[in-house]
C-alpha cells in the first residue's frame, strides 16, 4: 500500500469513527431545545377559536401563567376570561416528578375547586384538541427519543425526532403512542408536533406559526394551530399579548390563589 492510500485509509477511518462524536444525539438537541427555550416565568393572553369540521366557530379568551420553578419543574394557571359560560374557569398544573403531576380545577358556579386525576390528562382540555399535556412546556425527561430524520420547513433546516413515553408506566397514562418533532437548527425552537394514537395512525397535528425571538435565546410563536385529522376539528390559539420573565411570584401558582381568581 502507498503512503499516499495509507494516509487516506487513515483519514477514512478517524472520520468514521469520530462523526458520532461530532452529531448531537436526539437527546442532547431536546435538551439544549428545552434549556434555550425556557423562560423563569411567562404570561399570555390567548384568543382561542374552536373551528368544527363544518367551519363553526366559537371564540373564548384566556390568560396563561407558567412559573419554572428552582427544581426545573413548571407551574402553570390558564384561566378564561370570556365568555360568559367559561368565564373564571381556571386550570393549575404543577409539574411532578415522573410525570406526578398535580392539577385543580376551579368552577365559578361552584365556587370551589377539584383535583384532576391523573387519567384525565389524556382527555380534551376544556372541548379543544388540546389535552393539558399538550400545553405544557416538553417534559424531556419523561420520553425517549429518536432522530429520524432531518427536513427542510418553511425553507428552515429542522431536526425531525420521535418521542415516546420513557416507561411502560408513563405509556399508559400518556394520550399518544408517539410524537414526530420538527426542532429548528437555528433556535432549537419546535415549529411542528405530529401526534399518533396507540395503533400508530396519526391523530393530530400542531403548527407553531410566526415564530420570532422575544428575548434572549427564546422564541416564541404568534400563532398556534392544532388539527384534528381523525374529526376534522380545529383549535387556534392567537397570541394577543406576551410578557416574559416579569416577575410573577410563586404564590401566585397556589389553590388558595386559583380560588381568589374567580371570585
Amino acid at each position: 500500500m502507498s503512503p499516499l492510500v495509507r494516509v487516506v485509509a487513515l483519514l477514512v477511518m478517524l472520520g468514521g469513527t469520530a462523526a458520532p462524536a461530532w452529531a448531537q444525539s436526539a437527546l442532547e438537541i431536546m435538551q439544549t431545545h428545552r434549556a434555550r427555550q425556557s423562560a423563569r416565568d411567562e404570561e399570555e393572553r390567548v384568543l382561542m377559536k374552536l373551528v368544527d369540521r363544518g367551519g363553526g366557530v366559537k371564540q373564548r379568551t384566556l390568560a396563561r401563567y407558567l412559573l419554572r420553578g428552582r427544581d426545573d419543574r413548571d407551574k402553570i394557571l390558564v384561566r378564561f376570561l370570556a365568555p360568559r359560560d367559561v368565564e373564571g374557569t381556571a386550570v393549575l398544573t404543577w409539574e411532578g416528578r415522573d410525570g406526578q403531576d398535580e392539577q385543580w380545577l376551579y368552577l365559578p358556579a361552584l365556587k370551589r375547586t377539584k383535583r384532576i386525576g391523573a387519567s384525565d390528562k389524556k382527555n380534551k382540555f376544556m372541548g379543544t384538541e388540546f389535552t393539558s399535556d399538550d400545553l405544557r412546556p416538553e417534559a424531556v425527561a419523561l420520553h425517549r427519543y429518536t432522530l429520524a430524520a432531518e427536513e427542510t420547513l418553511d425553507g428552515q433546516p429542522c431536526w425531525v425526532i420521535e418521542a415516546v413515553p420513557a416507561t411502560e408506566r408513563l405509556a399508559e397514562e400518556a394520550a399518544y403512542g408517539k410524537r414526530r418533532l420538527w426542532v429548528r437548527k437555528d433556535s432549537f425552537a419546535i415549529v411542528k408536533r405530529e401526534f399518533y394514537d396507540r395503533r400508530g395512525a396519526l391523530e393530530k397535528v400542531q403548527l407553531d406559526r410566526g415564530l420570532a425571538p422575544v428575548t434572549g435565546t427564546i422564541w416564541r410563536p404568534a400563532e398556534v394551530e392544532m388539527a384534528n385529522r381523525q374529526n376534522g376539528n380545529r383549535t387556534i390559539l392567537v397570541i394577543e399579548s406576551r410578557r416574559v420573565d416579569a416577575g410573577l411570584p410563586e404564590n401566585f401558582f397556589t389553590e388558595a390563589e386559583l380560588m381568589r381568581g374567580g371570585s
